[in-house]
């Protein structure tokens, strides 16, 4: 999440608002004791801007859980006892055993793969002799 640039991240905050509802009322209530009205108004954007930044990178927040489509959010000393059960485990069977389940994808779900343009070749030729003509004009350098 880009805080230094508040309208995009105005945007960011109300993307996460309409995907994460329940998650993202949680977490303003849980942590921040603040609802939905009292963002921009009791709160200033800049300031809700950062709280979910931070929100974002923490573990044991449900939003961050939400958004990366976690079965529930954990914190470091989970991750830790986790980790120790799998290495005592290991150690001491004679098979390999199953990993103490993750909240994050075990990697055996499939992945999404973003699909690329059937004419982006096109787009990418024009670009290089000089036919697309830019929204913006490109920054000097």
């Amino acid at each position: 999440m880009d805080t230094r640039c508040t309208t995009g991240g105005i945007l960011t905050v109300l993307e996460l608002i309409e995907d994460y509802k329940p998650a993202f009322v949680y977490e303003f209530r849980a942590r921040f004791h603040l609802g939905l009205a009292d963002l921009g108004t009791t709160v200033p954007w800049e300031e809700v801007i950062y709280l979910v930044a931070v929100t974002m990178s923490d573990p044991t927040s449900w939003l961050q859980a939400a958004k990366h489509n976690w079965s529930h959010p954990i914190d470091y000393s989970w991750t830790l006892a986790a980790a120790t059960y799998d290495l005592l485990v290991t150690v001491n069977s004679k098979k390999k055993p199953k990993p103490w389940p993750r909240p994050w994808n075990d990697g055996t779900q499939k992945k999404t793969v973003r699909k690329i343009r059937r004419d982006a070749r096109a787009i990418l030729s024009k670009a290089k002799d000089g036919d697309l003509k830019w929204q913006k004009p490109p920054t000097p350098m």
